[in-house]
């Protein structure tokens, strides 16, 4: 089979982008139903969805940003599209002093937007280009829930990939996106369901 790619739309710590051919061999023979509790970066949940045409799909995460920002990928993709256009316009005129006060400045806003619970297009947008611009693509918060990355140093970020978003928002139309525990898709899922379950990773000590 001749597989389509579509890349996921964020750098996401523990991403499967490399692992999709080991992966593809477990696959059945026919996706109708679709979960994956554990999204993340969705680089099988696209995989899944470009090659495999399922008919119901649910996807889930506990990370309430992420969650939205595929929501509004979704819904709303021509204002993802068009503010996000315009701050790699910015982000990438500017001198590295310059993008280090643009990156603060954005961080701050997005702190205030999830510290009062909004999933809308800023919120997504900025969830977007933090990911692009931050040290190593990391999502990372502090005891108060506050995204505290630094700056990473890239001299031309990719920040709007405006035909791979698009892409991704067509493959979405019909998926129901889903914030919360992993519990809550144990109503979707039955015996006709491929979950792929991709959990959070625990450290080991030796």
């Amino acid at each position: 089979m001749n597989y389509k790619t579509v890349k996921p739309f964020i750098k996401w710590a523990g991403g499967k982008s490399q692992l999709l051919n080991e992966i593809r061999a477990k696959y059945p023979e026919t996706i109708d139903k679709y979960c994956e509790p554990f999204v993340g970066g969705g680089a099988v949940l696209l995989d899944v969805l470009a090659n495999c045409h399922p008919k119901e799909v649910l996807i889930n995460d506990i990370n309430a940003e992420l969650i939205g920002t595929y929501k509004q990928i979704r819904d709303n993709i021509d204002d993802v599209v068009a503010f996000l256009a315009e701050l790699q316009e910015l982000f990438w005129k500017k001198d590295d002093a310059a993008r280090k006060e643009m990156y603060m400045a954005k961080r701050v806003r997005f702190n205030q937007l999830i510290s009062a619970n909004s999933t809308g297009v800023e919120t997504a947008v900025l969830f977007i280009f933090l990911n692009k611009t931050c040290f190593n693509g990391l999502y990372r918060v502090n005891g108060k829930g506050a995204f505290n990355v630094p700056i990473g140093s890239y001299k031309k970020p990719p920040i709007c990939d405006e035909e791979n978003l698009r892409k991704i928002s067509d493959l979405l139309k019909n998926v129901t996106v889903q914030f919360g525990d992993y519990s809550k898709c144990k109503s979707f899922i039955d015996s006709q369901t491929f979950v792929y379950i991709d959990p959070p990773y625990r450290c080991l000590l030796y």
